[in-house]
């Protein structure tokens, strides 16, 4: 907590106690009329808790159908109100990131272009453009070429602005983003709120966000070390975009090694294609190290490879569009394809249980088999259940409770998942979905034997107990429905139905964009490995994902609040009320 200054920082306690002294309950809870009249009256003249945001703040801590316990009025008190505000609006985006619906499974990379895309506009020279006004709302802006499919993450937040309707569209999309960033394992960014949403006329005519060959010669000629001819004029104009907005090398190429670790590329929208890394869901360093490490090759459409084939349709661009590919995962290494042959596992060290992530991320993929589709990822301390492991070559592989197999070990003997007991029946419990189209057998008694009756393929049913199958069924688990036992899983017909995850599966799960592991730098991408300044910084954070991780948070940080009212950079009167992040009791200080 924030005290006056020369105070001495107030125990949360302490306010919790003078809460309890004044508080007429009896049953150390407030309601939602005391609430409203408390934050009004800390509000003041000011004008800022109007009806929509105390809905919010209602509804949010569930105030509108009943009370809160003083202990938790007190937290939103310490952390301070328009924080609970923010946070309620946070746990909103949360909800809605993953879905098996967008490219590989998670809607966070396209949240985050963006944030980027309408932050990027900013001019410093007379303080246009920007985050502040959210004038991609409007044709002109949404219509550059450079924001083709964006209309996707706008309609995607349109609930969450219905919801909490006090919020700006400037604010919403860049707290979007920092949500997203921070739910793929990248930095927290302190959000500050005060955004203000402008109208057409300010919108930004199309121009102003880089472009990806801008400056190239025509034609696929390439100099000795494999630079398209007119790459220079392309690093002359990225420097001029980022330059505009007052950015400098350094943090161009910490967003740009950042940012571009999200997400994939379309024929159908950019008329690039593929991803830039292998997981483009993921925060991490894979974008710079993988463009100094690895082979690029340029390509377009009807480019033959070197071995004479087309290609690989997950990063062939659309006709009249040049890119670079990474020949690295096209043409392995002699080396990498003869590895030292491993005999295979023995499998008794990993019994179905409980399992921990111990990679940055692991596939899931529909079958025991590596070279079926991959559904799913996990990353590093996710806990899983796995019902059932077999040998599949030289991996281990287990099948996970909300379905899908992962490596325990890998095909190279590494390490993915470690064992942290046997299988716990309340973490079973849940809600399920019966995932076969012939549905599940149920039965009188949790035993294997004439089926009593059937669950419906695609049925959702909520689960309270769990048994697990004893002596000729030891292996089998079975779900309590009703007066009926449900069969989930048996060693014989294998998963039956799907405990249901938020954030998972909460739809079925489909194979996700990137199968193949092929990736992409698009042109401009390559420029920070030509030249020899912006090099500098691209080595950096190959070597150092941490010190990315930090750049990068600050570099978003700075784009997204140019043009604030509250930024060092902000040309004049405020356009909207700024709230700075609170962290500080309004009562007691």
């Amino acid at each position: 907590m924030a005290p006056a200054t020369g105070a001495e920082p107030v125990p949360m306690e302490t306010l919790l106690a003078m809460l309890r002294k004044h508080n007429k309950s009896g049953d150390d809870t407030i309601g939602g009329d005391e609430v409203t009249g408390l934050v009004k009256a800390l509000d003041g003249d000011e004008g800022y808790w109007t009806e929509a945001r105390l809905k919010s703040l209602l509804e949010g801590f569930g105030l509108d159908k009943g009370r809160m316990s003083l202990a938790a009025f007190a937290r939103v008190l310490y952390d301070g109100p328009q924080a609970a505000l923010y946070e309620l609006v946070r746990e909103d985006l949360v909800k809605l990131m993953d879905s098996p619906d967008w490219d590989d499974g998670s809607y966070a990379p396209l949240l985050i272009r963006l944030a980027w895309h309408s932050s990027g506009t900013y001019n410093k020279t007379d303080g246009t453009g920007g985050s502040n006004g959210a004038t991609m709302r409007f044709s002109l802006e949404a219509g550059d070429p450079e924001n083709v499919l964006l209309d996707k993450a706008r309609e995607l937040l349109e609930n969450v602005k219905v919801k909490h309707s006090w919020i700006s569209y400037a604010d919403l999309w860049i707290l979007a983003a920092y949500v997203a960033i921070e739910h793929t394992c990248g930095p927290r960014i302190t959000f500050t709120g005060g955004r203000a949403d402008a109208p057409e006329s300010k919108a930004v005519s199309p121009g102003r966000l880089p472009g990806a060959e801008r400056g190239l010669a025509d034609g696929m000629e390439v100099d000795e070390d494999g630079r398209m001819k007119g790459w220079e004029n392309l690093a002359a104009h990225i420097r001029e975009v980022f330059g505009r907005m007052g950015m400098d090398d350094k943090e161009m190429v910490a967003l740009l090694c950042g940012g571009h670790v999200y997400g994939r590329c379309h024929p159908h929208g950019s008329g690039y294609a593929g991803a830039w890394v292998e997981n483009p869901t993921f925060f991490s360093n894979e974008y710079a190290a993988d463009m100094i490490g690895d082979k690029w090759i340029p390509v377009m459409h009807d480019t033959k490879m070197p071995d004479g084939g087309e290609v690989p349709e997950e990063v062939r661009p659309a006709p009249g569009k040049r890119q670079y590919i990474d020949l690295s995962k096209y043409m392995p290494d002699e080396e990498d394809e003869n590895k030292e042959v491993r005999a295979a596992p023995d499998a008794s060290a990993h019994p179905p249980g409980r399992y921990r992530c111990v990679s940055q991320w692991v596939n899931c993929r529909e079958q025991p088999d590596v070279t079926s589709d991959i559904q799913g990822r996990f990353v590093q301390n996710q806990e899983l259940s796995l019902l059932a492991v077999k040998i599949f070559g030289t991996a281990i592989r287990g099948l996970t409770e909300r379905g899908g197999w992962v490596s325990i070990v890998g095909s190279g003997g590494k390490t993915l998942f470690e064992r942290m007991g046997d299988l716990e029946m309340n973490m079973l419990k849940g809600r399920y979905r019966a995932r076969t189209a012939f549905g599940a057998p149920s039965f009188l008694e949790p035993r294997l034997g004439s089926a009593s009756g059937k669950v419906a393929g695609g049925l959702e049913f909520t689960v309270a107990e769990i048994v697990f199958g004893e002596g000729l069924d030891a292996g089998a688990v079975f779900g309590k429905l009703d007066v009926s036992w449900v069969l989930l899983y048996s060693p014989e017909q294998g998963l039956l139905c799907e405990l249901i995850v938020e954030g998972y599966n909460e739809k079925p799960r489909k194979p996700i964009k990137g199968q193949t592991g092929h990736q992409m730098m698009l042109v401009s991408d390559m420029v920070l490995l030509w030249d020899a300044a912006f090099k500098e910084h691209l080595q950096t954070y190959a070597d150092d994902d941490e010190l990315l991780k930090k750049d990068f948070g600050a570099a978003f940080k700075k784009l997204t609040e140019l043009g604030c009212p509250w930024s060092k950079e902000f040309p004049g009167v405020a356009g909207g009320r700024p709230v700075a992040p609170m962290t500080g009791c309004p009562v007691v200080g």
